[in-house]
């Protein structure tokens, strides 16, 4: 035998380690079922909450003073702009856009 390596158990010392370690063993596997359960209670959590933060007042019965100022208001409508501009103001004075075009005459 080598100073090194120290000299081999008895039969009672390796049997009392082995108890020992089978308890540790059923401690830890008692505390990884504790914490899995744990861990599937907090996805439950976690979606809930992930479902309460997308709510806003169109998918929910909230009302749209409650979404916050994070999002743009909805169109106002729904019709799509013609791409022409107004002439101006009708009506008895309305000047015709030809004239605008003109250098005055009068001043």
């Amino acid at each position: 035998m080598t100073p090194e390596q120290p000299p081999p158990s008895s039969y009672d010392e390796l049997a009392g380690l082995v108890v020992e370690l089978r308890l540790v063993v059923a401690a830890q596997a008692a505390a990884i079922e504790r914490l899995e359960a744990r861990i599937v209670e907090q996805d439950g959590e976690i979606a809930e909450l992930k479902r309460r933060l997308a709510a806003d007042s169109r998918n929910s019965s909230k009302p749209p003073s409650g979404d916050g100022l994070g999002k743009r208001p909805a169109p106002k409508s729904l019709r799509k702009a013609s791409g022409r501009r107004g002439v101006g103001r009708a009506g008895p004075r309305a000047i015709p856009v030809a004239d605008w075009s003109r250098s005055p005459t009068r001043t």
